[in-house]
């Protein structure tokens, strides 16, 4: 029996992952059945973090794309160090279309997945913050590239739900972002053409 994490925000982003689990190499992207992706897991760490990150939960007819990974089970507690926000619950492979032969998942394995404990809605107090959005779409774009899929970026975008005008552009020296992020003018090209409402009331700190 092995283990499988299922990645759904930061951790699309390579560099991310490797923060937290530095021997994880082989990921594969997936679409997971019957979950929703949203802005709903609230960090309230004063004076310095008070954010709206993203969370899942389950959602009959939904669906997201997301990474699969394998795991060493002795890594989990680091793992739920980092994912404190969230329950880690099991997921049925049943639920999963996977996209590549990387991996070959059984009904014997565990596969895991953190829901949020306590969802809400982004405010004012809590926006959502572009640091975290910009990590998560260079992930997605990242998947795209490597694995030559279409749309993968997008459809992180269009997936997930509750995008809000409470949003903060945190980038460092946001009038020149390429420095601090290279994907900067990608990702925002993408947010502008599916949620220009949101994205074009984004807050600069």
């Amino acid at each position: 029996m092995r283990t499988f994490i299922i990645g759904y925000g930061s951790l699309l982003k390579k560099a991310s992952l490797n923060r937290t689990l530095p021997k994880v190499e082989i990921i594969e992207p997936i679409y997971l059945n019957n979950y929703a992706r949203s802005w709903n897991a609230i960090e309230n760490i004063k004076p310095t973090v008070s954010s709206t990150f993203l969370g899942i939960e389950k959602s009959k007819n939904s669906r997201v794309n997301c990474i699969v990974f394998e795991i060493e089970n002795s890594l989990l507690a680091t793992l739920d160090k980092r994912e404190f926000l969230y329950d880690r619950q099991k997921v049925e492979v049943s639920d999963i279309e996977f996209t590549t032969d990387a991996f070959s998942i059984n009904k014997q394995d565990d596969i895991w997945i953190y829901i949020t404990k306590n969802p809400v809605k982004p405010s004012k107090e809590y926006p959502i913050i572009q640091s975290y959005v910009d990590a998560c779409i260079s992930g997605s774009l990242e998947i795209e590239e490597k694995f030559n899929l279409k749309n993968f970026a997008e459809d992180f975008i269009t997936t997930t739900q509750q995008w809000s005008s409470s949003w903060v552009n945190d980038r460092i020296f946001p009038r020149a972002p390429h420095i601090h992020e290279p994907d900067a003018y990608r990702i925002d090209i993408l947010l502008s053409q599916h949620i220009n409402e949101f994205f074009t009331k984004i807050t600069i700190e």
